[in-house]
């Protein structure tokens, strides 16, 4: 049977969507120089866009680090006139430029897709290539992206870094969405890194642990212009072109063919009587009672998987968190609060991506469990992950003042001994000057010097002597206080003596100031010290058990609460996606069959000879 008859079978039928596949089938079939639609598949930075660049004769170069923040498909033609850029943005305008090195990410997120024109004769101009989003992105639009674009590719080249693992992601959604019959490239990258030996061994075994039917295994080092192999495949493509369309378009008209036949059966089981239709009709509601406790279980284990995963992540966090906040605080920090905060959001967003990674992969692998149903199960698969977030996590801790609450008072007390030293030398010196003074202000001397050394007995570095030479500038000056004892009030000498311990106390403070400025400190040489004795006595032990009781009190109460909010989050996402498609399958099969209930009733002779009509079609479809 030839695609016409196909295609006029099917808009009887009311197949709309099924007719224009087979239309397109039949336009790319009688081309003469039919494109060839090649997507480059991989995982994000396997070095698909850079193996691009190396093709093209354009100086301006495309974007090779490019986030994961656009899902835009770049569609590459080769053998064109001259180089440029065509944009084509969601709301249907263009922009068109010669700098390739100007598609940037915040230019793109708004777009469809871009055609890249170069005037490069390495490839085929029939031979489009086609860039695709990173395999292993986060971002449920991305993976949408390859679930619509990859049914339209008539070959795959499969993209991966010699030095990176054959993952299952890669190959595991390359299955799912049934492409293995396709052929299938693979193109190892970043060989430049590898001896040729090293290499060859790697083709051979990644030909034997791909679960896909390779056609082909080359390898390639962009960054050095070695692409003769790629070239060479592509080459070989070409010549083949014809053939590859040709099966590749069989196996489309195939499925649609199925599809259709499954679609008549249906019809045809109704249509014995207006009771039996009606009865169908009412067999059609149950199926959908029956769907949504097939969805409900579908939920039920996905909800099971994913919060076991929560669980871990949970536990995964708070034994990372503890070790490296433990690590932070027992060792030497200019500021603690900074450092604990940044290890806490960083932590957090390692943990969170995991989670997002693993619960795509749970996602899969439920859509493959149940991939004999009539649902389409794809659709879980773009499961919007990009809002889950464990924000707002708070830190209400203060461990750079934990331990040092009294550093200031101690810091003052070592000042003022340093103080009482000064003038101790200063008093006791002032007394041996003057014999002649009389016995009760020399012994009113000698009391004073004896409880000032007494107190300077504790300090023994020089810099505790502090102004020696402002103290012997001030000798004669006390001594002579001192020897005219009898004629001056007690007032009076208490004055100068407060004066001179001021003047001191200020002389200690400021070479305090200095030698810390000379060690490199922010603060005073004596604060340093008391602040290195007090951290090591009371600090760490202080702020690792305010550490403990933050994370066991704060911390993982609000994570865990976050955790469980993205759960639920992708919980409600999968069962409202799951019951959305059981709806729009059902309701389909309904208003198929209302159809034919009023067709029965109205006009019985035309409903016979259509039920005759659509036999005929399956007996068709079936020597297809």
């Amino acid at each position: 049977m030839n695609i016409e008859r196909l295609i006029e079978i099917s808009q009887d039928l009311g197949l709309i969507n099924e007719a224009e596949q087979l239309k397109l089938i039949k336009q790319r079939s009688d081309e003469q120089e039919c494109e060839l639609i090649m997507p480059l598949v991989g995982e994000f930075s396997s070095g698909k866009t850079t193996l691009i660049n190396a093709l093209l004769d354009s100086t301006y170069k495309l974007e090779t680090a490019r986030k994961e923040t656009t899902a835009t498909l770049f569609e590459i033609h080769f053998g064109c006139d001259k180089c440029e850029a065509e944009v084509i943005y969601n709301n249907g305008s263009k922009k068109t430029t010669e700098r390739f090195d100007e598609l940037r990410n915040e230019e793109l997120k708004d777009s469809l897709v871009v055609n890249v024109c170069d005037t490069s004769n390495r490839v085929s101009s029939s031979i489009i290539l086609v860039d695709t989003p990173g395999l292993s992105s986060k971002i449920a639009e991305h993976r949408q992206v390859l679930i619509d674009f990859l049914p339209k590719a008539d070959a795959i080249l499969l993209v991966m870094d010699i030095n990176a693992q054959l993952t299952r992601t890669l190959t595991d959604f390359i299955a799912t969405m049934e492409l293995a019959k396709r052929p299938v490239f693979l193109v190892i990258t970043h060989c430049d890194t590898k001896t040729a030996q090293a290499i060859e061994e790697t083709k051979q075994r990644l030909a034997q642990e791909c679960k896909l039917p390779l056609k082909q295994v080359v390898s390639v080092s962009s960054t050095k212009g070695e692409t003769q192999e790629f070239v060479s495949l592509l080459a070989s493509v070409q010549l083949e072109k014809r053939v590859i369309l040709e099966q590749v378009n069989q196996q489309r008209v195939k499925n649609i063919t199925s599809a259709m036949i499954r679609h008549i059966d249906e019809m045809l089981a109704a249509s014995h009587s207006d009771k039996e239709l009606k009865d169908a009709i009412q067999a059609k509601e149950l199926e959908l009672r029956k769907i949504s406790n097939t969805i409900n279980r579908m939920v039920n284990n996905a909800q099971n998987s994913i919060e076991e995963e929560q669980t871990r992540i949970c536990r995964q966090f708070e034994d990372t968190v503890f070790t490296r906040l433990d690590y932070i605080v027992s060792s030497k920090s200019d500021n603690y609060n900074a450092e604990a905060v940044a290890a806490i959001n960083n932590l957090a967003s390692i943990n969170l991506n995991e989670f997002k990674t693993n619960v795509s992969r749970i996602l899969m692998e439920q859509s493959q469990q149940r991939s004999n149903t009539d649902l389409d199960l794809q659709s879980i698969q773009s499961v919007d992950l990009s809002q889950l977030n464990v924000s707002g996590l708070s830190f209400n801790l203060d461990l750079n003042s934990i331990g040092h609450e009294h550093d200031g008072v101690i810091a003052t007390g070592v000042k003022v001994v340093g103080t009482v030293a000064a003038v101790a030398a200063v008093v006791a010196t002032a007394g041996a000057a003057a014999p002649a003074a009389g016995a009760a202000a020399a012994g009113e001397a000698a009391a004073v010097g004896e409880a000032a050394a007494g107190g300077a007995a504790a300090l023994t570095t020089g810099e505790m002597a502090v102004g020696a030479a402002g103290v012997i500038d001030t000798v004669s000056d006390i001594g002579s206080m001192i020897s005219n004892a009898r004629t001056a009030s007690r007032v009076e000498k208490a004055m100068v003596l407060a004066q001179e311990a001021g003047n001191q106390y200020q002389n200690v403070n400021n070479i305090n100031q200095a030698i810390g400025q000379q060690t490199g400190q922010k603060k005073g040489f004596i604060e340093g010290m008391v602040g290195f004795v007090t951290d090591k006595t009371w600090g760490k032990p202080q702020r690792r058990r305010a550490i403990h009781n933050y994370i066991d009190e704060s911390l993982m109460p609000e994570f865990r609460q976050a955790m469980t909010r993205n759960c639920g989050q992708v919980v409600a996402a999968v069962r409202s996606l799951l019951q959305s498609a059981a709806e729009v399958t059902v309701a389909e099969k309904k208003l198929a069959l209302e159809g034919l209930v009023q067709q029965f009733e109205n006009e019985k002779d035309a409903f016979n000879k259509r039920m005759s009509e659509i036999r005929d079609y399956k007996n068709e479809l079936l020597t297809q």
